[in-house]
């Protein structure tokens, strides 16, 4: 996979979605992306399950992807970005509340209105498809681990802030 095109087409899908709720486009930080690459390589070497970096000092989406036929750049940006907008169906927009946090928060960090920049961080690793948790496929496989972080973080957990950055779509 090559990493320039992906990372492109991961910001083109991000900001295809930011316009359909009215929100500025995102801009790319290499502060963000070098903190999302170094999260990303630790997750494959590790091997483990996707685990939010500790720092908390970004906002932060995660993907994993695990396949034996490798998609094209276009098609990997395109599936990661929608599993983060398909949770806007658990988003109630007239209360600002979401049915539960693990379900919608990676769709209102991506629409996140005060949120300006990301950076993106992509690792892939090969597995013999021995599983050593729920989370390995039971194939051999390449595994792919998607980092997004994102400054200022959202998901500000205040109603405040839920009605002033998470917007419904544009008719």
């Amino acid at each position: 996979m090559y990493y320039r095109l992906f990372s492109q087409q991961l910001v083109t899908k991000h900001n295809f979605y930011r316009n359909k709720h009215g929100v500025a486009p995102l801009k790319p930080s290499s502060e963000l992306e070098k903190s999302a690459q170094i999260w990303a390589q630790q997750l494959a070497n590790e091997a483990i399950c996707l685990e939010h970096d500790p720092s908390k000092r970004f906002g932060e989406n995660l993907f994993y992807y695990a396949t034996d036929l490798l998609p094209d750049e276009k098609t990997m940006a395109h599936m990661t970005v929608q599993s983060f907008y398909l949770e806007a169906r658990g988003y109630n927009y007239k209360t600002h509340h979401h049915l539960d946090y693990h379900k919608a928060g990676h769709f209102t960090q991506l629409v996140w209105k005060s949120t300006t920049h990301l950076g993106i961080g992509v690792t892939m690793r090969s597995f013999d498809g021995h599983r050593t948790n729920s989370c390995h496929p039971n194939f051999p496989s390449t595994m792919i681990y998607v980092v997004v972080k994102y400054d200022p973080p959202g998901n500000i957990l205040s109603l405040e802030h839920y009605s002033a950055n998470v917007l419904p779509p544009m008719q």
